[in-house]
């Protein structure tokens, strides 16, 4: 009797795993068009699909969904743009520049994808944020003043600049990125030294935990940075249609929302339009057209501004936020992220309004 070998076993047992693997990712796949991109949320279908990415991650794929399974993260799987995409979005930039009578600036940021796309594999496919920006960059007019983010973000990639969780840059990215935009809106950085850093939470699961259902991935840190040995007085307004509201803390720190999605603790991340107002009289005034990117960065350009209108442009919807920014700006910052410009619904369709804002900023 012939002997059986054992690789001929394991020849056997790899091809019923496979069969096996790919019988019920057609079936889930089947779950996935009939819900859709709610498919994950589907009270029927989540189990089943988190059921299908526990057997993926076991033969060895390296997504979950959209999401890829990095070193230590969560990085969110793009496709490469729409070939029209950044010139769209270059000009809507364009024209809004050309209507406003003050300086524009333009500061575009990676996602976390496009500074740690090197923790997973070579063969995966990821939309190039690097050649995006690029281009963007490119193709502004001599009207727009180009802040360039990436190569301090990429120099300090070691540190605690992007969330293991979310796509968005922690607090301290968005310091190691002021340190150098501030100067080229025309201010001396404050030095880190100065601030005094609280930790807020640290149990934070992001955008990608709720999009893949991983939760193997270390909580993050929420950081709250403010002055330490000279504190100012800030006043908050919500702007909505309807009415203001006032508040004397940039922070939301006793919001009833904050367990749910504790990023909301910045004011920019809960509500489409807010005045930002010091105590200081500097002569300048910004609006900052922003998406989720922005919430970070404003404890640190309040140190400069007398006023600041923050329009999240994200949020901004059917609202009307040319109505809600009435001000003498000195100098408008649109920033945000590489998926905001890259998006269907990002950048150049958010910008439409853009005319209107431009001629009171410049008024």
């Amino acid at each position: 009797m012939a002997e059986k070998q054992p690789g001929a076993r394991r020849s056997v047992k790899g091809i019923a795993s496979a069969v096996i693997l790919f019988g019920a990712t057609a079936f889930f796949s089947v779950g996935s068009l009939v819900g859709g991109d709610d498919a994950r949320s589907n009270p029927f279908w989540r189990p089943i699909l988190q059921m299908h990415d526990r057997a993926a991650l076991a033969f060895g794929s390296d997504a979950v969904g959209n999401v890829y399974i990095a070193d230590g993260m969560l990085l969110r799987r793009a496709e490469q743009p729409d070939e029209n995409a950044v010139p769209d979005a270059a000009e809507a930039v364009n024209r809004f520049a050309a209507d406003a009578d003050v300086s524009v600036y333009m500061l575009a940021v990676p996602t976390s994808a496009g500074i740690y796309g090197d923790r997973i594999s070579g063969a995966a496919p990821i939309a190039n944020e690097h050649a995006v920006l690029h281009d963007l960059s490119a193709q502004l007019s001599e009207q727009t003043v180009w802040i360039e983010a990436e190569s301090w973000l990429s120099a300090e990639k070691e540190q605690y600049i992007y969330y293991r969780t979310d796509p968005c840059w922690t607090s301290y990215g968005a310091y190691c990125v002021y340190r150098s935009a501030i100067r080229r809106l025309g201010f001396a950085a404050v030095g880190y030294d100065k601030f005094s850093v609280r930790h807020f939470r640290d149990d934070y699961c992001g955008r990608l935990v709720q999009e893949s259902t991983y939760n193997r991935i270390q909580p993050d840190i929420i950081d709250l940075y403010t002055l330490s040995e000279y504190p100012e007085d800030i006043t908050v307004t919500v702007r909505r249609s309807e009415g203001r509201e006032q508040f004397d803390s940039y922070y939301r720190l006793q919001a009833d929302d904050l367990e749910d999605d504790p990023t909301r603790v910045f004011f920019s991340a809960a509500e489409p339009v807010i005045r930002v107002e010091t105590a200081h009289q500097n002569s300048k005034d910004l609006l900052l057209l922003t998406d989720r990117f922005g919430a970070a960065m404003i404890p640190f350009l309040i140190h400069h501004y007398h006023i600041i209108d923050a329009v999240n442009l994200e949020l901004t919807g059917d609202t009307d936020w040319t109505a809600l920014t009435t001000g003498t700006y000195s100098q408008i910052l649109i920033l945000c992220g590489a998926d905001t410009v890259t998006a269907p619904d990002g950048l150049a369709k958010m910008l439409n309004p853009a005319p209107a804002a431009a001629e009171k900023a410049g008024t």
